[in-house]
């Protein structure tokens, strides 16, 4: 099993590495906060366990607790995401850094069933750290393969 992660990102390559690890992690409404004072956006994530697959077969499956967060966060806005329901799951997809006309980026975690949270940023810099030790998941994430999408 793979030692926990600790990686950094600084720039829009380093944070599509990110975005790979974090794919189809899970989290809730609860689990992540903005300090405007700070300037940090924070979550906590269950991560699935990616580089555990390579080369295995479907039956050992781990997820792992893992933190994130954004720094020089200017702004946070957020679409189909229900504030108020703090249980609410949501599924990570990706995360895509957009350059802004005012020149800051647009940092965008984007969910399924729509949902975004857009960070506003004037530099990238992020960073996620695995927490504790893997433990059991049901099965690995699966995606429909959408019809007329070359590989």
């Amino acid at each position: 099993m793979a030692k926990g992660l600790k990686l950094k990102a600084q720039d829009k390559e380093d944070l599509t590495i990110l975005s790979a690890y974090l794919q189809d992690a899970v989290t809730v409404v609860a689990d992540f906060s903005y300090s405007p004072k700070s300037r940090i956006f924070a979550l906590m994530l269950n991560r699935y366990v990616w580089e555990d697959k390579i080369g295995k077969d479907d039956k050992d499956c781990h997820r792992i607790r893992t933190g994130c967060h954004f720094s020089d966060i200017i702004n946070v806005t957020s679409q189909n995401i229900p504030q108020e329901d703090k249980k609410h799951v949501l599924e990570l997809l990706a995360i895509e850094a957009l350059p802004l006309e005012n020149e800051n980026i647009a940092i965008d975690l984007i969910f399924a069933g729509d949902a975004v949270i857009r960070l506003e940023a004037e530099v990238i810099e992020a960073q996620m750290q695995d927490i504790g030790a893997p433990y059991p998941a049901t099965c690995h994430p699966k995606h429909k393969v959408i019809e007329g999408l070359s590989e």
